[in-house]
């Protein structure tokens, strides 16, 4: 909740003449371009298959509606992530793709929505949306723009079926602020007692926060980094450095399932009483549900070496054996170093089931070569890379069950 708290502020007010992200409290920013290396911002490992979107929402006073247009069939998931880092998804595999309307609803509300709009109960009073709409190559993203920008979002009370969504600038001007940035000093546990102070605690958690309140952190605390003694100064400032030291060790915990040298994360929701791991994805970016989208990776190559542009590799499907998805899959490289796409003259930052001209063999089977020069077969398999270490990244949009239960293994990755 400390670092969401910190991203609504710096997202939702004015605190740099240029910031890749703003948009007012309750409204939507929309990125109207898809991501290139240029481009990605502050986003670690961004796809490159959707526009993305996004917005915070403050529900403590009332529902705040989102009315979603009719997409045809098409791919769309709209992630919502409350200030515990759970996430509830609308969208093509939750909630369909015909014209919707949803109110956001936080805990506590007891009014009545009107006819027609679905309530989606959320665990805060604060959330995230981060969204998603596919753009299935360069002539179809003029229509997947237009679907982003007819989404809208609007608090109950001023929402009106018919109004179209406001899009900006045409909505309130952003307030001026100074950036948040709490993480790295005792400002952490002032943001963290101001949230718990007007939040309600999960039901299983008030012998936990009565820890806190022992440290003067807690709900009924009023924290301040002045008054404290010198001996608790240094063991707070010394938490904030053994934390930030505990959640870069745990990033390099070797994952359980592992297969063919390829990471498939799937434990990254309803984390209980692991804290380690809640932290741990808000640490790293945040996430889908696994059930949503899985990012299945790898940084190195078989022999356990950096995988560069001094290799040349493949990635052989046989056939049967491409990815088992209800929606799309699609293979990118990131630079290690930056996580940021890799720029290639041919301006290709994904390959996947919907690229144009890929090539699959007579017997459905399909050979990608990951390499830095061009193959000699040909452009239409070829995922460029660069000189550096990379991390290669295989989304999966709706898996399969094949993917949860251990039966769907990608193939290993084999050195030309």
């Amino acid at each position: 909740m400390v670092d969401m708290t910190r991203q609504m502020h710096n997202e939702t007010h004015r605190i740099a003449p240029q910031q890749p992200v703003a948009a007012p409290v309750n409204h939507f920013h929309r990125r109207e371009a898809l991501v290139t290396p240029s481009t990605s911002g502050e986003l670690r490992a961004p796809n490159n298959d959707t526009l993305y979107f996004s917005g915070w929402f403050d529900l403590s006073a009332e529902p705040v509606i989102v009315q979603v247009p009719d997409t045809a069939d098409r791919y769309y998931t709209l992630a919502v992530t409350d200030f515990f880092n759970e996430v509830t998804h609308l969208g093509r595999r939750t909630t369909g793709t015909r014209a919707r309307v949803f109110a956001l609803v936080g805990p506590g509300w007891t009014g009545e929505l009107p006819p027609g709009v679905t309530a989606v109960p959320l665990a805060t009073s604060q959330v995230w949306i981060l969204g998603r709409m596919l753009v299935d190559g360069e002539r179809d993203f003029p229509v997947a723009l237009d679907l982003v920008r007819r989404i809208g979002s609007a608090p109950l009370s001023q929402w009106r079926r018919d109004a179209a969504p406001a899009v900006l600038p045409d909505v309130p001007s952003l307030p001026a602020g100074q950036r948040l940035d709490p993480m790295g000093s005792l400002e952490f546990f002032a943001v963290l007692n101001r949230w718990l102070r007007v939040n309600a605690a999960r039901p299983d958690e008030g012998a936990l926060l009565g820890l806190f309140d022992q440290i003067g952190v807690g709900p009924r605390s009023v924290f301040s980094a002045a008054a404290l003694d010198a001996a608790t100064r240094r063991g707070l400032e010394r938490a904030i450095a053994d934390g930030q030291a505990l959640l870069k060790a745990s990033a390099q915990r070797p994952l359980k399932d592992v297969r063919n040298g390829w990471i498939f994360p799937l434990a990254l929701a309803d984390y209980g009483h692991d804290y380690l791991s809640r932290a741990g994805v808000a640490f790293g970016g945040y996430a889908n549900r696994p059930e949503e989208t899985v990012y299945v990776a790898r940084t190195v190559d078989d022999a356990g070496r950096l995988m560069t542009g001094a290799r040349r590799y493949r990635l052989y499907f046989p056939p049967g054996g491409l990815p088992p998805v209800g929606a799309f899959w699609s293979i990118s490289a990131y630079d290690l170093r930056t996580l940021a796409l890799i720029d290639n003259p041919l301006r290709r930052y994904s390959l996947g089931d919907r690229t144009p001209g890929l090539r699959l063999q007579a017997d459905g089977s399909l050979d990608l070569r990951i390499q830095k020069d061009p193959p000699a077969e040909g452009l239409a398999n070829w995922l460029p890379v660069g000189e550096g270490a990379y991390l290669l990244v295989v989304r999966l949009y709706e898996p399969q069950a094949a993917v949860f239960d251990g039966r769907y293994k990608l193939p290993p990755l084999l050195e030309d």
